[in-house]
């Protein structure tokens, strides 16, 4: 990820935390997204007139969805996601928590999804969960630009894991993806097994992964690309091995 500017001072408390993980440099910092002005006035607007009609609803209506948004409440605006050369901090979308993650030691699932309203397709929602033994945070668009940050997420895990999750295959360990299973031996799905020599290609089409076999055009197995942790690993292995 190429980044036009210096970073901004990292707040103290984010300091010490990417310090007490050894993160290392900061890569880039992405802020919450915001309505724009003319969105935020109708929120407003709709406030106004649930106040004037009926108050309780509109109680409701501000404190279930707009203080949670950042054009309505400061706590929420001032919140940030952090990316560094070994990991991430970010402050998570509901209460005031903020957790730190390595890019060695985490399982990254990812989920995108477009609604389509009478045809017309929206844009995309990301959703990034990070587990790792200590913590559990969901980072989604919420934040700005969530393309960016997720394809840097996937992109962090497979340098950081890549080289010695290979080294685990290669010395015979079973190498556990969810609903696949890889090992020297082939692809394991639902205890069915595919040898590396017949396994044509794998592909991701719409918001699932597909296996295939030599000489037959049905998927010998799918599954849900989101179920699957660390996606961009998992397909680093099946695209080097696949055929040998």
């Amino acid at each position: 990820m190429t980044v036009t500017a210096p970073p901004p001072p990292l707040p103290p408390a984010v300091a010490e935390l990417a310090a007490q993980h050894e993160l290392g440099a900061l890569v880039a910092t992405f802020k919450p997204k915001r309505y724009g002005v003319l969105l935020t006035l109708s929120f407003y607007v709709t406030l106004l007139v649930l106040l004037f009609l009926f108050v309780v609803p509109a109680v409701i209506f501000y404190y279930v969805s707009l203080r949670r948004t950042p054009d309505f409440n400061p706590r929420q605006a001032a919140k940030r996601l952090h990316l560094f050369e070994h990991g991430l901090v970010v402050d998570q979308e509901t209460g005031r928590g903020t957790v730190a993650v390595r890019w060695d030691e985490v399982r990254l699932y990812e989920e995108q999804v477009r609604n389509v309203v009478n045809g017309i397709p929206g844009p995309v929602m990301y959703t990034c969960l990070l587990r790792t033994p200590a913590t559990s945070v969901a980072v989604t668009h919420f934040y700005r630009d969530p393309q960016v940050w997720s394809q840097a997420m996937q992109h962090a895990v497979l340098r950081a894991q890549g080289d010695r999750v290979q080294e685990r295959f290669l010395a015979g360990e079973l190498l556990d993806f969810a609903d696949f299973d890889l090992s020297t031996a082939g692809v394991t799905h639902r205890k069915l097994v595919l040898p590396w020599a017949q396994v044509d290609r794998v592909e991701l089409r719409d918001g699932a992964v597909l296996v295939l076999r030599n000489g037959d055009p049905s998927p010998w197995a799918r599954a849900s690309a989101k179920s699957i942790p660390n996606l961009r690993v998992f397909l680093a292995l099946m695209e080097k091995y696949r055929g040998a």
